[in-house]
């Protein structure tokens, strides 16, 4: 059995009081290759000539579903059409 000195403690974080600051910092190292994240897209195009805009309840389907809408274009009239774009991502989930 070994046996520590006091001289030696006081050296090693102050073994005889408690170490007030002291946050010891954890490292993990693994060998397991890191995996890109994958996503994928969603694009809703709305002619608002045609159809309504999607109500709260349609958009939150699609959040259920994991989807974030990520942007809104409206492309407004240009002839006989008035385009809204939705654009949706989630993170493609890999089996």
């Amino acid at each position: 059995m070994a046996t520590v000195t006091a001289a030696y403690k006081s050296r090693i974080h102050n073994l005889e009081r408690n170490a007030i600051g002291f946050t010891p910092k954890i490292v993990v190292y693994e060998d397991k290759p890191i995996e890109p994240i994958r996503w994928e897209y969603f694009i809703l195009t709305i002619d608002t000539n045609a159809k309504a805009l999607p109500d709260t309840e349609r958009l939150n389907e699609l959040g259920r579903e994991g989807w974030l809408l990520n942007g809104v274009l409206n492309q407004g009239p240009t002839g006989d059409v008035a385009l809204v774009h939705y654009y949706f991502v989630r993170q493609q989930i890999t089996k």
